[in-house]
Order: structure tokens, then sequence, then C-alpha cells
């Protein structure tokens, strides 16, 4: 570690409260962080043997620092070689012109996200003289229209383009497109499987794992589950799944007797938890949801009577206005996406690579972070209702700090401060 600038941060980021040290421990992985990269690596697949088969390169995780390894449990869905972008710099120095091809905007999440960006993170970078405009394209689901909007980005002249949640291959021809003519592109949410682009995402099956086994703990080891996912295409829904799964078979006497397609969309998962229980009148013991999805099927146990059985809550305020009224209803939550922050850091790892400081790694993963229900109390906006679509937003600078973020990056430094040379 001689001569890195992260060098001594270690233990801090390791002990501080957010940095998921404590909830890896309840995982059975303690001591994984502060154990060296021996530990890791039995954790970690092998070269080319993830679920998709397609990563050549070998995973460098275990030539990260310490404290951030411990994110990268079950991270089989995106690649873990060296990144693309790690000596690269753009043409031309900054204001940069930057796209955002964005492929959904029908949720709370993205609305929350989209908040974010335009009334912080565009007007201080726009302040500081780093970004020009960002030039915003929609394809509603669509890839063949996100892949011709990609490419049009591309002609446009922007400098970097990011999205959220794509789908695993479907755009690495525009991705390509984009690094050909010099062009960065960064995937917020992660899963796709093309080294041209830089991944900054939560570990989406470690948060389900943990969730699981919260849920688990919470149904007293006992029961039957419905499952909830989001959007069926994207993987981070399936990483999610699989997370919940892997979590919850810690627990013999729980059953998973459905799944059901939630799109991320609360309305919708509503709608088909209601039409599950109308047709399933075994007594449920638990709901496995991804957010938002969990407010929608907190509604639909309401409207039919039903117990209010645990579900995984991730995020939205009004299953957690339930849990401050009825403290014994879940053991704890985790923030695996909090919406505004996600966007920032994808963005900010974005700035920080057109800056040149140079990203190790092609996924930048970030652990999910347990909130107890003091915490949630105490964050928890006053007056909220169990009707609450909006999201519950840590503090960014808590939930992963910019010393964290540094360490994923040869020559960091905060992205506001930079000027050319």
């Amino acid at each position: 570690m001689d001569g890195d600038p992260t060098h001594g941060l270690e233990e801090e980021i390791l002990e501080s409260q957010f940095s998921r040290l404590s909830l890896l421990k309840r995982a059975g992985v303690a001591g994984l962080a502060i154990s060296g990269s021996g530990a890791l690596l039995g954790m970690l697949k092998a070269p080319g043997a993830s679920a998709l088969g397609v990563f050549e390169e070998a995973s460098i995780v275990p030539t990260l620092p310490k404290a951030v390894q411990q994110y990268y449990e079950l991270a089989t869905t995106t690649p873990l070689g060296e990144s693309i972008f790690r000596k690269w710099t753009p043409k031309t120095g900054p204001p940069w012109k930057l796209g955002f091809s964005s492929s959904f905007a029908g949720n709370t999440w993205r609305i929350g996200a989209r908040t974010r960006l335009q009334t912080v993170m565009l007007p201080t970078y726009k302040k500081a003289g780093l970004v020009s405009e960002v030039i915003t394209t929609e394809s509603n689901l669509v890839m063949a229209t996100q892949i011709q909007q990609i490419r049009q980005l591309v002609d446009q002249g922007v400098h970097a383009i990011f999205t959220i949640g794509a789908a695993p291959t479907a755009l690495n021809g525009a991705i390509k497109y984009a690094y050909d003519h010099g062009v960065l592109f960064v995937a917020i949410q992660g899963g796709v499987t093309s080294p041209y682009a830089l991944q900054v995402s939560g570990n989406y099956a470690l948060a389900g794992k943990m969730q699981g086994q919260s849920l688990g703990a919470s149904m007293d080891g006992k029961g039957n589950v419905l499952v909830v996912q989001g959007i069926t295409q994207a993987t981070a829904s399936a990483d999610f799944e699989r997370g919940h799964h892997i979590g919850l078979s810690k627990y013999p006497d729980i059953k998973i007797i459905g799944t059901v397609a939630g799109s991320w969309v609360d309305a919708q998962a509503k709608t088909q938890v209601l039409q599950f229980l109308a047709t399933h009148p075994q007594t449920l013991g638990g709901i496995a949801s991804q957010s938002p999805g969990d407010l929608g099927a907190l509604s639909a146990l309401q409207q039919t009577g039903r117990t209010i059985v645990p579900i995984t809550a991730g995020g939205e305020l009004g299953p957690l206005a339930y849990w401050r009224d009825h403290p014994s209803w879940i053991k704890e939550m985790y923030q695996s996406w909090p919406p505004g922050d996600e966007m920032q850091y994808g963005f900010e790892a974005m700035m920080r690579t057109l800056e040149g400081q140079g990203p190790k790694i092609a996924s930048i993963l970030i652990g999910p972070g347990p909130t107890s229900y003091q915490q949630v109390v105490k964050m928890l906006p006053k007056g909220t209702n169990y009707t609450n679509n909006q999201w519950l937003e840590p503090p960014a600078h808590e939930w992963f700090p910019p010393k964290t973020m540094d360490m994923f990056f040869d020559k960091p430094h905060d992205p506001l401060t930079w000027k050319k040379a």
C-alpha cells in the first residue's frame, strides 16, 4: 500500500456506521474485510464462470483495498476485470456535454434519481465549469429505440453518456460505438456485459441475500413466501431475486410458493399481489419484494384484510411508516439503492473518469446498508403515512463517503476541485 493515497483510511471505513462490516458479520463472513484477499478469492467466481459466461478477464477485486473488497460477494453478473478507462482521457477538457440515455421514467425511484440530477448534480457541476449541458433521451424500455438514441448522442458530440438499469447485452453494440468514438459510457445499476462501459452499482445480489436472511428472521424461520420481482429483463431485478432465494435458503422451514412481476411500480406490484392472493388461499408468512414494490405489496395486504406479514422494506416511506408504528413487524431494512444517492455516485464516478482519475475496476460496486428501527424513526419525516411513495435518503456522505469512492481510483480527488492543467 506504499504510496497509496487511501492508505490509513481503511480501518476507519471498515468500522464506520455505514461500512457494512456489522452487516457482513451477520451474513457469516466476519473478518473478510480485514483478512486479506484469500477469503475473498473463495467467494468469487473463477474467470469465465460468471452467470452469463462472458467475462474473460480475471477478477482484479483482490487487488482493491480491503475496505471495498467486501462489496463484491455474489458479484457474478458484471465485469470485474481492470477498467478499460483506467488510463483513458476525453478528447477535450471541460465543460463537457453529457448524454442521459433514460430507459424508463415511470416510477418513484426514477423520479427520485432525476430530481437529484436536476436539482443538485447539474447545477453544482455547471457552476464549477465542468458541465455545459445534458441531453436527455427517453426510450420507454424499447431497446431498439435506446440503441438508436445512444448512437445519436454520440453523433451529437457528447463526451459521456450515462444510463440506469441497462439490459445485459442488448446495448453492447451501442456501447462499443460510443467507445470507438471516444465517448465514455457509464451504466448506473450496472449489469451490462460490455467491457467498454464503466459500471457503478449497488451489489443487488448481496442486498437480496441480506434482505432474504432478515425476512426469514422476521418470520421466525418458517412459513410461505411470495416473491415480487422488478422489471424482469433487468439484471438488477434478477440479482435481487437470486439474492432473496439465497438468503431464504438459510431457513429449511420457509417455502417460496409464488413469484409475480411487480415491474418496480407500486400499482403493478399491488395488482399482481392481489391476483396471487385471490388464487392462493394458503397462509402467507412473508413477501420478498423489490422497491418500489413493497408499498404495493403492503397495500394489497391491507385491501384484502390479510394479516400484514413481514415484507422486505427497501426504502419507500409508506412501509417504513408502518414499521414505525409496529416495531416488531420486521427486524431491519436495507438501503440497497436510495435513488438520489445512486444517481449521485454514478454521476460523480463519471466526472472523476472524465478528469482522468483512472477507475481501477470495470464495475464499482457498493454493498447494502443495514438500517435499524431507531435509525428509521429518526430519519422518517414527521407525519409520514402508510401510502407515502417517496424514499428515505440517508446522508450521502455517510452512506458511501467520498473517501470510499477514492479507493476505486488511481488518482483520486474531489471532482469538483479539478482544474485542467
